[in-house]
Parts: structure tokens; sequence; C-alpha cells
């Protein structure tokens, strides 16, 4: 029996891919041989689509068992663990330096929006963007500035696993209510622009958000 191939497109899950795959097997009486995810399936007309992506899920659940087993996996762990455990000790330890609370111009703006974001990704938001601000006044204190240490302290006050969205509303909190929050906007906005949107925005007052950002 010949042999076809087929190329499954982006955006295909595996049981479509597998449809697909049988399908053209049964209309073309062939065997189908494809790929996806770096897995090498063959479907033929009397290829069961459901039963060819089981294959396939408990394929990959065994490539994932076999990696968490391997000694590769060990040592990726651990220097995980090395990094993080790194990092925890330099964020205590900065953070040991750092004033308790940030710094602000706007309290009562600040507690409304502790308030209105009190939980989930919002929550998160409030307690990076009041850490964050806590580290860069710290370094502040011995004279630095916010564009020279702004996104360093960004990095290490994450520990909520902040995106690009959250980042750019964070900027936006402290930019109203943290006593060098101006000065973080406009460091921010410039850092931020794909062309001059940055620069405009530092006239208009505006925070740009790089997560909605896009290029034209």
């Amino acid at each position: 029996m010949k042999t076809r191939k087929y190329e499954a497109m982006a955006g295909n899950t595996i049981q479509s891919a597998c449809e697909e795959a049988v399908k053209m097997a049964r209309q073309e009486l062939c065997n189908v041989e494809f790929n996806f995810n770096y897995q090498k399936l063959t479907a033929t007309p009397e290829t069961d689509p459901k039963a060819l992506a089981k294959h396939y899920m408990d394929e990959c659940e065994r490539r994932h068992a076999e990696y968490v087993a391997s000694p590769e996996y060990k040592r990726q762990q651990e220097e995980y663990d090395r990094k993080q455990r790194e990092r925890e000790n330099a964020l205590n330890a900065a953070l040991a330096g750092a004033p308790e609370h940030m710094t602000l111009r706007d309290p009562e703006g600040w507690k409304t929006s502790c308030e209105i974001n009190s939980d989930g990704d919002g929550g998160a938001v409030m307690t990076y963007a009041e850490r964050w601000a806590r580290l860069m006044e710290a370094r502040m204190a011995k004279g630095e500035r916010i564009a020279d240490i702004a996104g360093e302290c960004s990095h290490l006050a994450d520990n909520e696993g902040i995106t690009g969205f959250m980042y750019g509303c964070a900027v936006g909190i402290l930019s109203k209510v943290w006593q060098h929050g101006e000065a973080l906007r406009l460091w921010h906005n410039l850092k931020t622009q794909l062309r001059d949107e940055g620069a405009k925005a530092n006239v208009t007052g505006g925070v740009l958000n790089h997560a909605m950002l896009t290029i034209g």
C-alpha cells in the first residue's frame, strides 16, 4: 500500500490532525504519515482516530516520565533550585535595607487601589508594585537613579510571575501614588516605546503597556 504525507496545520489539535489523516487514508486507500510535536504517526484506512490520538497522548506521558526520571532533569532541577535560592537570598538582603513601606504621595489612592485589587492577579500586581518601589527607594537612597536601577529591581521584586500586562499595570499604579512615580513613568515609557509613542505618552501623562503594543 502506498504512503502519503500529511502536514498538520498550526493550531490543529492532535484529535483534529488524526481525523484528517484517517480521512485522507480512507479516501485514497493508503497509509498516511504525519508528525505532531516531534512524534511520527501513521494512519491507515482502518485506524480509529480516537485510538491514534490516545496513542499519541500515551507516548507523551511515557516520554515525560522518562525525562523526569533522567539525570538530565535532576541536574536541571538542582540548577533551578540553586538559582531560586540565590535570588531569594538576594531579595531578602535587599529588602532588609529597604523601607518597610514605599513612600506615598497619594495614600488614599493607594488604599483605594489595594481595596479594588485585593486578590488574584490584581492582588499580585499590588504586592509586586510595593516590593519593587521599596527596592528602588533603597537604591535611590544611595544616590542611584531610577533609570539605572528600575529594570534590575523589577526582576528581583518579581515573586508573583508578573506578566507584561501586569507589569504595565504596576507602573500605572506607581506613577500615580508613589513619591517617585513620575520619574518611573518617564523611564518606563521611553524604554517601552517601539517608535515615539513613549515620548508622546510622557507629554500627555499616559503610561504605555508593552503587552498591548503592536508592530505595524
